[in-house]
C-alpha cells in the first residue's frame, strides 16, 4: 500500500479523521510505525506493541507537560505555557498514583455494581422519554445517560444535568485542541466556577459523592487548591461521561452498519458483553492520547529522542493484525480477541471508570432490547469535528417496538 502524500496527513487536525484513515493508518503500522509527522513536530505510533511499551514506561516517556492531542496542537502554534494543577491525566507516578487512590474505592467493580440501580434507572428515564419514528440517537440516548450518571455520583444537583450536557462537550472539545473562545468561555467561566463552588460548599457540608472525596484529597500529603480541586472535578467528569457517549454512539453505529449482527443481537441480548469489546476495538471512542519521551528509545527501528513528543494512536492499533485475528477491519461481534483492545489505553493511565463505562453501556443496550426489536439509521449523520473523540452531533435512527 502506497502512503498518500503527506500534505494530506493532518493528525492534528478534525479532517484527518473525518475521511476514513484507516488506509494510512495500514500503512504506517507496515511501512513507518513510529512515523515523525514534520507539521507537527511529534512521532505518530501506530503498533498495537509500541503503544503497550510507552504506556508501560512512564519513567521513559511522561505525561507531565503533553497527555493529549491539545497539548501538541498548542505546541504547533507556538502555546508552550503549560498551567499548573491540570489534574489526573497530566501526572506521572508516584503523584499520579495519589490522584488515582481518591476515587479508587468508588470505581471498583464492587462499588461499580451497586450503582447499578441508578445507572438503570438513569436509563429507563432516558428511553421513557424517547419520541416515536425516528429521532437523534445522540441527544436522546448517547449524551444524557452517562452525563446524568456521572453527574449524580459526582454530587451535582439535577437541576444543573442538562448544563453539563453542553459542558462536558465543551471539555472533549478543548481536549482535541479547540481554542474557540464560546468554548473557553463555557469551561473557564461557567462549568471551572460552577464545580469550585460546589466543592467549597462540600467542604462545609459533606455528602456520600465524588465531589466531597475529591475536596478532601491530598496529593503527596497536600491538599489540593482551587485551581486542583477544579481541574481534578472537570477532568473526572469530561473522562467520566465523553468516552462513555462516545462508546454508546460507536455501539449503535456498529449496530445499524451491520444488520446481521444486529439482529442477533437484539434476538439475543447476551451479546452485549462482546458488543462492547468489539465496539472498544474497531470503533475506539478515543482516538489517542500523546506523551513526551524523557530518554532517547528505539522502537520498531526509529529513535525518539529525549523532548520528542508522541501521539499514540490507539485507533491504529486496535486494527493491527499482528494482533487481532482474521480481518481487523471489521467489525464482528463474535471475533475472540477483541478484549486486547487499547480501547482504555494501558499501564499508569489505563480509565479508571472502564468499569463504569462498560456497566452504563450494558444498561443502555440492555434496555434498548427489552423494549425493541431493531435499530436503523434514517438519515444522515454528523460526525463530531474531533481529532481526539470518535462520535457523532447527530445519528438519526429508528427503533422497532417489540
Amino acid at each position: 500500500m502506497t502512503l498518500a502524500p503527506e500534505a494530506t496527513w493532518l493528525f492534528d487536525e478534525a479532517d484527518f479523521y473525518l475521511t476514513d484513515p484507516y488506509d494510512v493508518y495500514a500503512s504506517l503500522r507496515s511501512d513507518d510505525p513510529v512515523h515523525w509527522y514534520e507539521r507537527g513536530q511529534f512521532h505518530v505510533v501506530t503498533r498495537h506493541e509500541d503503544i503497550r511499551f510507552i504506556s508501560a514506561h512512564p519513567e521513559l516517556f511522561s505525561s507531565v507537560d503533553v497527555a493529549i492531542i491539545m497539548d501538541l496542537c498548542a505546541i504547533r502554534d507556538g502555546r508552550t505555557e503549560t498551567p499548573p494543577n491540570r489534574g489526573i491525566l497530566f501526572t506521572d507516578p508516584p503523584i499520579h498514583r495519589d490522584y488515582r487512590a481518591v476515587l479508587a474505592h468508588e470505581l471498583t467493580p464492587r462499588s461499580v455494581k451497586a450503582q447499578g440501580g441508578h445507572v438503570g434507572d438513569v436509563v429507563d428515564r432516558a428511553l421513557d422519554q424517547l419520541p416515536g419514528g425516528t429521532f437523534d440517537f445522540i441527544a436522546s440516548v448517547a449524551e444524557p445517560i452517562p452525563v446524568w450518571v456521572f453527574s449524580k455520583l459526582l454530587g451535582i444537583p439535577e437541576d444543573s444535568w442538562q448544563d453539563f450536557v453542553r459542558w462536558s462537550t465543551a471539555i472533549a472539545a478543548v481536549g482535541g485542541g479547540e481554542t474557540d473562545p464560546e468554548v473557553l468561555e463555557l469551561i473557564y467561566e461557567h462549568a471551572g466556577p460552577y464545580v469550585f463552588g460546589l466543592a467549597a460548599e462540600r467542604a462545609q457540608c459533606p455528602a456520600d459523592d465524588y465531589l466531597t472525596a475529591i475536596t478532601k484529597a491530598t496529593i503527596r500529603g497536600q491538599p489540593l487548591d482551587e485551581a486542583g480541586v477544579t481541574a481534578f472535578g472537570l477532568s473526572m467528569f469530561g473522562a467520566g461521561s465523553e468516552t462513555t457517549q462516545s462508546l454508546i454512539a460507536g455501539m449503535a453505529w456498529a449496530l445499524v452498519q451491520h444488520p446481521e449482527q444486529s439482529a442477533a443481537f437484539f434476538d439475543d441480548p447476551s451479546l452485549v458483553t462482546p458488543l462492547i469489546e468489539e465496539t472498544l476495538r474497531w470503533w475506539t471512542p478515543v482516538r489517542s492520547m500523546a506523551r513526551s519521551a524523557v530518554a532517547d528509545v528505539e522502537l520498531s527501528g526509529t529513535t525518539i529522542a529525549a523532548g520528542e513528543r508522541v501521539l499514540l494512536l490507539y485507533s491504529a492499533a486496535n486494527r493491527d493484525p499482528e494482533v487481532f485475528d482474521g480481518d481487523p477491519e471489521t467489525f464482528d461481534m463474535q471475533r475472540p480477541d477483541s478484549n486486547k483492545h487499547l480501547g482504555f489505553g494501558f499501564g499508569e493511565h489505563f480509565c479508571q471508570g472502564a468499569h463504569l463505562a462498560r456497566r452504563e453501556a450494558r444498561a443502555t443496550f440492555e434496555a434498548l432490547a427489552d423494549r425493541y426489536s431493531g435499530i436503523e439509521l434514517v438519515g444522515e449523520p454528523v460526525r463530531r469535528r474531533s481529532p481526539l473523540m470518535n462520535t457523532f452531533d447527530e445519528l438519526p435512527v429508528r427503533l422497532t417496538p417489540r
